[in-house]
């Protein structure tokens, strides 16, 4: 037995591609996919990606995007240190895991981590979500302590 590889490149969101990064988001709120969105972008998603420190990529394989990362700069002023690429959010259709989308996504994350010149990068991940925590130690981070994740 054999595995075929299947040809996928990460492309970052932009007004141009955002209807179908909506596709995907309504795949993964609705469990299921949809014809090809033909409506135009909302203001304020593009409004939104056009934020210089937002930086969204998607995974596109066979014709449709099947996982994304959100990633955050957030400046840092002191003499010492630039800021920190934050990992928001990061998310691959079920029926896509296990064929290393989710690690080239953390791969772009790092990327432009050095493209920014960043100190570093920091995320949070839920505990009750071993495969996640398995996944981000897998790519070289160490849980650096305890914290409340808290929303108003």
């Amino acid at each position: 037995m054999y595995e075929v590889m299947i040809l996928s490149t990460v492309e970052r969101i932009n007004a141009d591609n955002y209807n179908m990064f909506e596709d995907m988001l309504y795949w993964r709120e609705k469990g299921i996919e949809r014809e090809p969105a033909q409506t135009v972008s909302s203001d304020e998603a593009i409004r939104e990606l056009s934020d210089p420190n937002l930086y969204v990529y998607a995974v596109l394989c066979e014709g449709r995007y099947v996982g994304w990362i959100s990633l955050i700069y957030m400046p840092k002023v002191s003499r010492v240190k630039c800021g920190y690429v934050y990992v928001d959010e990061l998310w691959v259709e079920p029926s896509f895991r296990r064929r290393g989308f989710a690690r080239m996504l953390m791969a772009e994350a790092e990327r432009l981590r050095k493209e920014l010149n960043a100190t570093g990068m920091r995320l949070y991940v839920n505990v009750n979500n071993p495969e996640a925590m398995r996944l981000y130690e897998s790519c070289g981070y160490v849980q650096c302590g305890q914290a409340y994740f808290m929303e108003k």
